[in-house]
């Protein structure tokens, strides 16, 4: 008979299968052109406009709401992991912990890889645009592009906006997202996501430097409250790069930046900003400082503000999250990890993005 309080043993299904699953797919290579043309011009652009279109009713962002459950879940097996161990034994408990681990585990690389991951395995945008020659830009290219930028800065900051509301940013950059995909032959976003905040995760946005996100399981764009009304656009522009499918961080940079320097002046002087920022850390200590100082005093302000903005993070955190975030890059064979950020100016100043630039005409 068994004793009162006693747990019945519950069976944990299919840890095997998934984790063999799981590790083939992970493992095993697809070539490059079948995941471009089949999940990510294909399934994955359908299951997005879906999973958009849903959670843009919430007015709070669905990855919160993952998380709560996760925890709540994970709390419920741990303290009936405890009373397994105190009534059929430490080893049992661990063996039955042990299985549900890795069935969590291939379940959400699994979830992970079909609803957005795959797209890491698609063909770099480098041979999606015809005649696209990305290389490392030397520093006098650097900066003619700084000096380029810094000059549309200044005419462009006294047309800005500057309310910042992610709501208004969102409906201005719709429609030069979908002119910037469409001129480097990726398919156009029909259904952005509204911009959200996480309630749970901008603590720790902050403090290790995040200005924003998309989550790969409910497709929404998240971005950090504290972002400055310049910063928002191109943030935003970044994140449904991602949301289009350009998984690659220089990618999306490179996208969301063509994006905004095809919209107003709002969106292309958050796109200024950025590259000259990206510019002037790429560049020789002596050689930025020179060219700063010829900088129109409004805008090197507002870069200013955005150097006085990320005093918030906190160095400890921000290195140990940087390094995380690099493993899972190199993870989903970004060779480069989080240095792939930089390659964004190899593709920003190539053309037809260097073009965007050059050919900038500002209009009210």
């Amino acid at each position: 008979m068994a004793r009162p309080n006693t747990l019945n043993a519950e069976p944990v299904r299919w840890w095997i299968a998934t984790a063999v699953a799981a590790l083939i797919i992970a493992i095993v290579p697809i070539p490059a052109w079948i995941v471009d043309d089949f999940y990510s011009r294909d399934m994955y652009a359908w299951f997005q406009r879906i999973m958009t279109t849903a959670t843009n009713i919430l007015p709070l962002a669905v990855l919160d709401i993952i998380l709560l459950v996760t925890v709540v879940a994970i709390l419920y097996r741990l303290v009936r992991l405890f009373h397994v161990a105190r009534q059929r034994g430490v080893i049992d408990a661990l063996w039955e912990g042990f299985r549900r681990l890795v069935r969590f585990a291939a379940i959400t690389v699994l979830l992970f890889l079909w609803a957005w991951g795959f797209n890491y395995r698609r063909l770099p945008l480098e041979a999606a645009v015809k005649g696209q020659t990305a290389t490392a830009p030397a520093v006098d290219a650097l900066k003619v592009a700084f000096g380029d930028a810094a000059s549309l800065a200044a005419g462009l900051r006294l047309h800005a906006e500057t309310s910042g509301r992610p709501h208004s940013i969102a409906l201005e950059l719709k429609g030069p997202m979908n002119v910037a995909l469409r001129l480097i032959g990726r398919e156009p976003l029909e259904t952005p996501a509204e911009p959200k905040y996480s309630l749970v995760l901008t603590p720790f946005f902050n403090w290790s430097g995040v200005t924003g996100m998309t989550n790969p399981f409910g497709h929404e764009t998240i971005i950090l409250p504290d972002l400055l009304p310049y910063e928002k656009p191109f943030v935003i522009a970044h994140e449904w790069a991602h949301l289009a499918g350009h998984a690659d961080e220089a990618e999306a940079s490179a996208v969301g930046w063509l994006a905004c320097m095809k919209g107003g002046p709002t969106l292309a002087y958050s796109a200024s900003l950025y590259l000259m920022w990206e510019t002037a850390a790429a560049m020789p200590a002596d050689t930025r400082q020179a060219l700063m100082a010829n900088v129109d005093a409004g805008v090197r302000s507002d870069l200013d503000a955005i150097s006085e903005r990320m005093k918030q993070q906190n160095p400890t955190i921000q290195r140990t999250a940087s390094r995380v975030y690099d493993e899972y890059l190199r993870a989903n064979r970004v060779a480069d990890g989080t240095a792939s950020y930089g390659r964004a100016l190899q593709l920003i100043l190539s053309p037809p993005f260097r073009d965007a630039l050059s050919a900038y005409t500002i209009t009210r």
